[in-house]
């Protein structure tokens, strides 16, 4: 591999959320990130301009596959044809990065600690943990739901790649960051945080998701509520055939709950 090449791979990864070399010499490319734990290893393609990619085992590979364009899958390979496609790949990597399960929770814990660390009335003294510093207050509360929320929200239009998950709406101001199962009724900042407890959805779908007058079926197929008429759900774009543009195995018990425990059949 040319100097040059791995000058342009790195640029490549730089821009697209792999910020960090590990090593570039004549046959490969390693690069990481400090927002996630994801890592590649890029080498020269069986074509001229090609590029193969090699991500560690914590990347969710169906995931990355039902974003992406299956031509670049073969043998449990992906390779690329350009560095313009080598960007679009990198780039779905990080996003999955920071928003699948463990990438949340670590952003949470490190801009809790960072909040802390900058809001000396928060704690009295600091010795060991920061967040130890106000545990149990209702400012600790209303502190940590608000960064939590700001986290999910990112997570879920990474995920989602900022469209919602029923129109495709891609207008950012419309979106909201929907939970399955509420943040006051999870039990844990995993739950709370987690990518499949949610949905990107445009306003209106938001609104009703949430006071249950829909939920969605283990398909992703929309179930209405008897609440609404025929006419209330032409009014807000809705049919019987909508449905969720895909939905994860790990959505199923988040929407079991909502079904029986939100969800005004």
């Amino acid at each position: 591999m040319k100097s040059l090449d791995r000058t342009l791979i790195e640029k490549a990864g730089y821009d697209n959320g792999f910020e960090i070399v590990e090593k570039s010499d004549h046959s490969i490319v390693r690069m990481c990130s400090s927002i996630h734990s994801i890592k590649v290893d890029i080498t020269d393609g069986n074509h001229d301009g090609s590029y193969v990619l090699d991500f560690s085992e914590n990347l969710d590979m169906l995931e990355l596959k039902r974003g992406l364009n299956t031509e670049f899958f073969q043998d449990d390979k992906i390779e690329v044809w350009n560095r313009d496609i080598l960007g679009t790949v990198l780039k779905r990597a990080a996003e999955l990065g920071v928003s699948l399960p463990d990438g949340p929770v670590r952003l949470y814990n490190h801009y809790l600690d960072e909040y802390l660390l900058k809001n000396h009335e928060d704690r009295s003294v600091f010795q060991g943990s920061a967040k130890s510093m106000f545990q149990g207050t209702e400012r600790e509360q209303l502190v940590k739901q608000r960064i939590g929320q700001n986290v999910f929200r990112d997570a879920l239009i990474k995920y989602w790649k900022g469209c919602c998950a029923i129109t495709c709406i891609d207008i950012s101001e419309m979106l909201r960051a929907s939970h399955i199962k509420p943040w006051a009724d999870c039990d844990n900042d995993s739950d709370r945080l987690n990518v499949y407890n949610g949905f990107l959805l445009s306003a209106n779908y938001d609104a009703i998701f949430d006071k249950g007058l829909i939920t969605f079926d283990a398909d992703g197929l929309i179930l209405y509520s008897s609440k609404l008429t025929e006419g209330q759900i032409r009014y807000i774009g809705g049919d019987k055939n909508k449905s969720l543009n895909w939905v994860d195995k790990r959505h199923l018990s988040f929407l079991e709950w909502h079904r029986k425990n939100v969800f005004k059949e």
